[in-house]
């Protein structure tokens, strides 16, 4: 393992550009004392099981929506864009490979979406008209500093560890799918006061899925930077011997 611990980050290299997250996000990793690896995802498929005997951790990062098929979804759906299936694919041969070595993964918005449908469970295609929220969860991308609503995170969980607070923590915002049905063999860590699963995590695994951004307000927000903090610290501190199952 190197001094400082490398993790890679899959990325859609066509949106880097413009996409706030990708970049406050290397800068956040570089602020905790990691390095960031970026990994292209979107345009052709990438060798990584390779890639993660390589490094120290995963980012599954945010982006467009997870293809329909995944999850018994309507594929013509108006209200679905963004779909790649190649990224789909990587990202999902990313997380595989992680979860075997026992490698600690932290996925983002999109990224939980995705590992849900992996694993068997359903999404809410779109918030707004299959679920009916009055929350706005996907306030716009130029509102990500700005937190959204408030989550209730689970007492005792990972997220709580991590994010050193329990019980209602503000958070910022941006998606309009969501998770449905939690696939079997993961537990909910935060839900939204609409009863919209927020974060989940595996208790046999250093795995944690957030549905809000906490790798783009991390400079201003100190439970989204103290998240960070610990993320780090356990790609840092994690023995990946390998990790049967």
């Amino acid at each position: 393992m190197s001094a400082k611990p490398i993790i890679a980050v899959t990325v859609n290299t066509s949106e880097f550009s413009w996409m706030l997250h990708w970049r406050r996000m290397f800068d956040g990793l570089q602020e905790c004392g990691a390095v960031a690896m970026a990994v292209e995802c979107a345009t052709a498929t990438v060798d990584l099981d390779v890639l993660m005997n390589q490094v120290d951790g995963l980012i599954i990062s945010g982006g467009g929506d997870v293809d329909p098929a995944r999850y018994g979804g309507d594929p013509q759906d108006p209200t679905v864009g963004g779909v790649n299936p190649t990224r789909d694919a990587n990202e999902v041969a990313a997380f595989e490979a992680a979860w075997r070595r026992g490698l600690p993964t932290l996925a983002i918005c999109r990224g939980a979406q995705l590992v849900n449908a992996q694993r068997g469970g359903t999404l809410y295609a779109d918030l707004v008209r299959d679920q009916g929220s009055a929350i706005v969860h996907r306030p716009g991308e130029d509102h990500l500093m700005e937190m959204a609503h408030d989550v209730e995170v689970t007492a005792g969980s990972r997220l709580a560890e991590w994010m050193a607070t329990e019980g209602v923590v503000a958070v910022n915002s941006q998606h309009h799918q969501g998770i449905r049905d939690l696939a079997d063999g993961f537990v909910v860590a935060a839900r939204a006061t609409d009863g919209l699963i927020e974060a989940y995590e595996s208790t046999e695994r250093p795995f944690l899925a957030v549905q809000w951004h906490p790798e783009v307000n991390w400079s201003v927000e100190n439970s989204s930077r103290r998240l960070l903090e610990a993320f780090v610290a356990c790609c840092s501190a994690a023995d990946l011997a390998g990790v049967g199952g």
